[in-house]
């Protein structure tokens, strides 16, 4: 949506086209920060029952929210997004990546092999292959970052740490690569998801013969030219 909105109602296409690299990244940015409206929550929810599952585990999703929404009487409900910014910042580096190197590696797929595209079933397996290549980066790329997250939110005094202090301490005391620990492990699984994300996206577009064209019309519909 993102894309074809920067690309046909908010710039000039030849603008669009000369900064593909640009709209797509800022595009994947755009969506990954609506994303994790919705992620955060369910992310504390998440860290809560991996911390202390002889608590959490047994209250299930609603009852954590309730318990992370009442302990803090200042904040409240706002308790529930207090990770927000670093949920974002984490979403945003691999959600950018991610669109951005699935359409790179699907237009090189194409342009070695055009014929790939005249049966549904093998361009589904582009999609596939391409899903699981972005993926893959997209883990390369945004593993720093996650690392870093991960080892501040375990600290007992995570909340004074923060994100540059958080790696500085862990370059002190891993070196570099600890940076990049369980980043194979981690490659692996995001490549199969978002393979098998966009691999079901274009399945079901196929199964329902929504094309392009068809997707142009609903966002002139939502968003009209004359807006």
């Amino acid at each position: 949506f993102f894309k074809r909105f920067f690309g046909e109602q908010l710039l000039s296409p030849a603008f669009a086209v000369a900064h593909a690299n640009d709209v797509a990244l800022f595009a994947g940015a755009m969506a990954s920060v609506i994303a994790s409206l919705g992620l955060t929550p369910i992310e504390a929810c998440r860290i809560r029952a991996v911390a202390q599952p002889e608590i959490y585990r047994e209250l299930g999703l609603l009852g954590t929210l309730k318990v992370i929404g009442t302990e803090n009487e200042e904040l409240g409900w706002k308790n529930v997004y207090a990770g927000l910014p670093s949920l974002m910042t984490r979403q945003v580096i691999f959600g950018s990546v991610k669109f951005l190197a699935f359409e790179r590696a699907s237009e090189a797929i194409f342009a070695v092999r055009p014929e790939l595209r005249e049966a549904t079933f093998t361009a589904l397996g582009v999609s596939l292959i391409a899903g699981g290549i972005s993926g893959a980066l997209s883990s390369v790329v945004s593993q720093p970052a996650d690392s870093v997250l991960t080892y501040v939110a375990k600290q007992s005094a995570g909340g004074d740490l923060g994100i540059i202090g958080g790696a500085k301490k862990m370059v002190e005391e891993g070196g570099v690569s600890s940076l990049f620990r369980g980043l194979g492990s981690r490659s692996i699984w995001a490549g199969c998801i978002i393979g098998g994300q966009f691999l079901l996206y274009d399945v079901f577009r196929a199964f329902f013969g929504i094309s392009g064209d068809d997707l142009n019309q609903v966002l002139e519909v939502v968003l009209p030219k004359n807006m």
